[in-house]
């Protein structure tokens, strides 16, 4: 059951972090678990004791790294390993989605006001390379219920690729993914996602969403280390994407001992290998295959996403009950809890003085506002105890 004691001071016994602070802002960075902070360790001090240029190391254990980490975040997202690139993070991913398509002058590619700048800044630079049009649907005072009519009302003949959220940065909103998708493909427009704030947040099955890009980071809710994260390219969709760069870990190595030569040949991966380019940080690598395996293997997935939307419950109660602040998330929500301060409070020293209190949550400050992430790290009595120190600050 998500409530159960002995197992939430199982999985906290296994972050460091929760152990000093009310770890309140997955949203930007989850707790690293202490096996994957043993595992980049181990790695960190192999490479420092026997050196970092290891043939043995370069072509066996990176390579079946990579495999098993691809795998690992096929599983967390309910894909295939086929259709999982490794990327750096989010934005890695969206600008392999945006600058991969097929574009032709005056195609339109569309976005929302719900949208991080990671996801935005590709699709502008796209704009102004490839002359096309912009378009910006208008969902941040919408219900989140009414966002699949107003993308079927708003996406036009020439719409090519929208760009959104699947749980909003600027307001926590959950998007029913699904049904934007189908109402997108309904014009024919594909639909490339910003998963920074979902993975590892909400129940997930990209076969059953039908999305054809889906980007995803490792550090926040899948409490991975930075620099790694995974691209979703529906299998479906690998021809007539293209890679917007390209290196050695693109090619075909598995099929093919010869995969290229000094002459124009070039033999890619058949799979979504293909959107990968170069070697990543063999230390955080196995940190990230750690931390996903915790979350698999001692956590449970079920567990823990069900107690991040109970911990979600208990915030939007306990914060709605104070007057002098304003919720402005959508009931329609999963991890994230957006909230005004009164008029002239400066949400900056309010951020800083629940730090000294060794609660710890983020200002948006584009929106004026402080945000709240419930992991399923986190108890209620955590949650209560920011409440009161908010009474207590704005009393």
């Amino acid at each position: 059951m998500p409530s159960d004691p002995q197992h939430l001071a199982q999985v906290r016994a296994a972050l460091p972090a929760v152990r000093q602070y009310a770890y309140l802002n997955a949203g930007t960075c989850g707790p690293l678990p202490q096996p994957s902070i043993d595992a980049m360790a181990a790695a960190a001090h192999d490479q420092a004791i026997h050196g970092r240029i290891r043939m043995e190391v370069l072509l066996h254990d990176e390579r079946q790294r990579v495999t098993e980490l691809r795998a690992a975040f096929a599983r967390a997202l309910g894909a295939d390993a086929d259709e999982i690139a490794l990327a750096r993070n989010t934005t890695d991913g969206i600008n392999t989605a945006v600058w991969g398509q097929p574009w032709r002058a005056g195609e339109e590619v569309v976005v929302t006001d719900l949208e991080h700048e990671g996801g935005v800044m590709p699709v502008y630079l796209a704009v102004k390379k490839f002359g096309l049009k912009l378009r910006t649907l208008r969902l941040l005072d919408a219900d989140p219920a009414d966002y699949p009519g107003i993308v079927a009302a708003e996406l036009s003949d020439n719409s090519r690729l929208l760009v959104i959220s699947h749980v909003s940065w600027a307001n926590g909103a959950l998007v029913p993914l699904k049904e934007v998708v189908v109402a997108a493909h309904a014009k024919g427009c594909r639909v490339a996602v910003d998963a920074a704030q979902s993975a590892g947040a909400v129940p997930l099955d990209l076969h059953d969403i039908g999305v054809d890009y889906y980007a995803a980071p490792g550090q926040k809710w899948l409490c991975g280390p930075e620099g790694i994260g995974a691209l979703y390219v529906r299998r479906d969709e690998q021809e007539r994407l293209s890679p917007t760069y390209t290196g050695f870990f693109a090619l075909a190595m598995e099929e093919n001992p010869h995969p290229w030569d000094c002459f124009g040949h070039m033999e890619l991966a058949p799979d979504a290998r293909r959107y990968e380019s170069s070697s990543i940080y063999l230390p955080g690598m196995h940190g990230m295959l750690a931390s996903l395996r915790w979350l698999e293997e001692e956590v449970g997935w079920d567990w823990a996403l069900a107690r991040t939307a109970e911990l979600h419950r208990h915030a939007r109660q306990s914060l709605s009950a104070l007057p002098m602040l304003k919720v402005f998330t959508p009931q329609a929500a999963a991890g994230l809890l957006h909230f005004t301060l009164p008029d002239g409070v400066d949400v900056e020293q309010i951020n800083d003085a629940l730090v000294q209190r060794g609660i710890r949550i983020r200002t948006i400050p584009h929106m004026n506002c402080l945000r709240v992430s419930t992991g399923f790290w986190n108890t209620e009595a955590e949650i209560d105890e920011l409440a009161s120190t908010l009474r207590e600050f704005l009393a």
